[in-house]
């Protein structure tokens, strides 16, 4: 210091010395201005425009991050996630946030925070509440599925195996109920075996033979059991197929075409995994896909997908089958930013206040979902 000031300011000369006071208060008053540009991209409910100004669960945060630092801040709009990456990577942007997921890829060219939300992927899939006339059609097609058929082919060669044991002992020893023809017989021993499935027996009909009746008394108790299975099938098949889709996981999305963000995780997810996808330049582009017949489904971001969902009421639509490649967002930065430390720091601290908690409620209506 002694290099650069006098020992005794005193004795410069006073207009020197009001000149260096001035710089030194400049010099402070800028580095406790700093002003940081930050990106974002309009994805609700995380970062969106509403009545004129933007807002948002991650614009919130930034909000609240920015005071607990001491720093200050200009807000940009850029169109996607990848556009954001590339601000940090050109150092055209120092801080990027909205629903910016932390992967591999992008951590080899821009630096994060620690998380400050857990998320992952979700399906979504057109067809519920479509019409008294779309119900009835989906549930006669559901009568005709491989599992239902195959019961009710191994159902009838049992039978008929029944009804030739009957007929083979009865027709000799009584005549009268089973003909000693076998087309005629066999018949009249089927309906025997039809009404003692479903009813316990027929009135005007039954074996007398010591065979006959020995046959009588297994098929009548496994009856019991096949009348159990056949409706505990047909009940689950009708109620769980009519109220969902075909798509039920991420297992039933290949070969099919998936909607989703342009760009986005999910769009790398459904690429590496061979489906063929259909992108869109938002979520609601990618519903209309979906509505329009070009997508199957929608694969995005849960906590997206089940907003759009209580914003928009629309029974046709519905999520299916648990979340999966479970994510995080964080805070994207330039690579090796002075920043992390500091926003991190932060982030603890707002944390520990309670106040991630209170956004999640205002924005999600409750608890993260595990």
């Amino acid at each position: 210091m002694d290099s650069v000031l006098p020992r005794n300011l005193f004795a410069m000369n006073p207009f020197r010395y009001f000149r260096l006071l001035l710089l030194t208060l400049f010099t402070l008053s800028a580095a406790s201005a700093e002003s940081l540009k930050v990106v974002t991209r309009y994805i609700e409910p995380f970062s969106f425009e509403k009545d004129g100004r933007s807002t948002g669960y991650s614009l919130e945060l930034w909000d609240e991050l920015a005071k607990e630092a001491g720093i200050t801040s200009e807000l940009k709009v850029t169109g996607s996630a990848s556009e954001m990456v590339d601000a940090l990577k050109n150092k055209s942007a120092d801080v990027a946030i909205a629903a910016l997921s932390i992967t591999s890829e992008r951590e080899a060219v821009v630096d994060f925070t620690q998380p400050f939300y857990e998320s992952g992927l979700r399906i979504m899939v057109a067809g519920g509440d479509t019409g008294t006339l779309a119900s009835i059609w989906q549930m006669v097609k559901n009568l005709f599925n491989l599992q239902l058929i195959g019961l009710f082919l191994l159902l009838l060669f049992a039978m008929f195996i029944v009804s030739h044991l009957v007929w083979r002992y009865e027709h000799k020893v009584n005549g009268g109920m089973w003909p000693e023809s076998y087309r005629h017989g066999l018949w009249e021993s089927f309906w025997w075996t039809i009404c003692t499935l479903l009813v316990g027996g027929a009135d005007n009909k039954g074996p007398i033979g010591v065979g006959g009746r020995l046959v009588a008394i297994a098929w009548m108790l496994l009856s019991i059991v096949l009348i159990s299975f056949l409706t505990a099938s047909f009940t689950t098949t009708m109620t769980v197929n009519s109220l969902k889709s075909d798509i039920s996981g991420p297992g039933d999305l290949v070969g099919l075409k998936v909607a989703t963000l342009a760009g986005s995780t999910s769009e790398k997810w459904l690429a590496a995994k061979g489906i063929t996808v259909v992108p869109a330049k938002d979520l609601a582009a990618a519903v209309s896909a979906l509505k329009a017949g070009q997508a199957r489904a929608v694969v995005y971001d849960a906590p997206m997908m089940e907003y759009y969902l209580n914003q928009h009421a629309d029974s046709t639509l519905q999520l299916v089958g648990p979340m999966f490649d479970r994510q995080n967002y964080g805070i994207g930065l330039q690579e090796g930013s002075p920043l992390r430390e500091r926003l991190n720091r932060a982030l603890l601290a707002l944390n520990e206040r309670g106040l991630l908690d209170d956004l999640r409620k205002k924005w999600f209506g409750g608890e993260q979902a595990e």
